[in-house]
C-alpha cells in the first residue's frame, strides 16, 4: 500500500512556522521603531531643555545690563562707563556674552535735516541727489536697513571701513534716538557727516573725550572752543550734540553648554526718569 505524501500535519506546522516568523518580524520592527522614536523623543526633550536654558541665560544677560544702566549716573555717558564694557559669563548652562550700544551715537534717519543729509552725501559719494530725495520722501523708516531698498546704491557700496571694522552705511543711522548725538560716544564716521566738520576737528574731539569726557551740556560750547573750533564750526555741532544717552541696544547671546544651541535676544530700551521703556524686542 502506498504512503500519502500529502501529510496535513507537516503542512499545518509549516504554515504556523511561517506565521510565527512573520509575527516575530513585525514585532521586531515595532520594537525597533518604538526604540528609535524613544531615542528621538529623548533627544528632542534634551534639545528643548537646552534651548530653554540658553533662552533664560540670554534673558539673564539682558537683565544684568539693565541693572548696570539703572546704576549708572545718567548725567553724562561715555565709552569708559561700566555699561559699555562687554559682559562675558560662563556657567553650567553655557556661555553668555552681552554687548550694549547707545543709539545716541548714531544719526536718526527720520529726524536729521536735509542739510545734514547733504553733508553726509559729500562724505560718502555713493549717496546721490536722487537718493536724498528718496530718503526725504519715504520717511519715516522703521529700521535703517530700509535705506538699501529705496536708494540706488549697490549693496557693496554700502560698506564703510571704520575704526571698529567694516560696517554698512545704514549702520551709522538709527530710528530710535531723539535726534541728538552723544558727543562722548559718537563715532568719527558719524561726526564727519555733520556740516562743517573736518577730520582735524574729529580727532580733537576724540582725544579730548578719551582723557576727560564732556560732562556738561551747558559748558560744551566753551570746551569745544578750547579745542580750537571756531564759533562757525561749533554752532551746527551744538544744535545736534548732548553729553548723555537715553536709548540703548542690548545684544545678549547665549551658547548652551552642549554647544548645539545658540540664542540671541536683542532689546532696545529708553531710559526714563521712572525706569526703562522697551522700544523693540527681537530673538532668534
Amino acid at each position: 500500500m502506498m504512503k500519502n505524501r500529502n501529510n496535513p500535519d507537516k503542512a499545518d506546522k509549516g504554515i504556523i512556522l511561517i506565521i510565527v516568523l512573520w509575527v516575530l518580524f513585525f514585532l521586531s520592527v515595532v520594537v525597533l521603531t518604538l526604540g528609535f522614536k524613544n531615542r528621538i523623543n529623548i533627544r528632542l526633550r534634551s534639545l528643548n531643555n537646552e534651548e530653554l536654558r540658553a533662552f533664560y541665560l540670554a534673558k539673564e544677560g539682558v537683565n544684568r545690563l539693565i541693572v548696570k544702566l539703572a546704576a549708572d549716573d545718567a548725567g553724562f555717558d561715555a565709552l569708559g562707563d561700566d555699561w559699555s564694557q562687554e559682559l562675558v559669563l560662563e556657567n553650567d548652562y553655557g556661555v553668555l556674552s552681552v554687548k550694549v550700544t547707545d543709539e545716541d551715537r548714531f544719526l536718526n534717519i527720520n529726524l536729521i535735516s536735509r542739510e545734514v543729509l547733504d553733508s553726509a552725501a559729500g562724505v560718502y559719494e555713493g549717496l546721490q541727489k536722487e537718493d536724498l530725495e528718496a530718503i526725504c520722501q519715504k520717511r519715516p523708516f522703521n529700521v535703517p536697513e530700509e535705506l538699501k531698498d529705496i536708494t540706488m546704491i549697490n549693496e557693496d557700496k554700502f560698506d564703510i571701513i571704520t575704526s571698529e571694522g567694516k560696517v554698512k552705511l545704514y549702520g551709522l543711522f538709527t530710528t530710535f534716538s531723539d535726534g541728538k548725538l552723544n558727543i562722548n560716544t559718537v563715532g568719527e564716521e558719524v561726526l564727519l557727516m555733520l556740516p562743517g566738520m573736518s577730520r582735524r576737528m574729529v580727532e580733537a574731539i576724540k582725544d579730548k573725550r578719551q582723557n576727560t569726557p564732556f560732562e556738561n551740556k551747558d559748558t560744551l560750547s566753551e570746551e569745544l572752543s578750547l579745542l580750537g573750533l571756531t564759533p562757525q564750526q561749533i554752532g551746527p555741532l551744538i544744535k545736534l550734540a548732548k553729553v548723555n544717552s537715553s536709548v540703548f541696544r542690548i545684544k545678549s547671546k547665549a551658547v548652551s553648554s552642549g554647544r548645539s544651541i545658540e540664542k540671541l535676544i536683542e532689546v532696545v530700551i529708553r531710559r526714563e526718569e521712572d525706569g526703562f521703556k522697551i522700544l523693540y524686542v527681537g530673538e532668534n
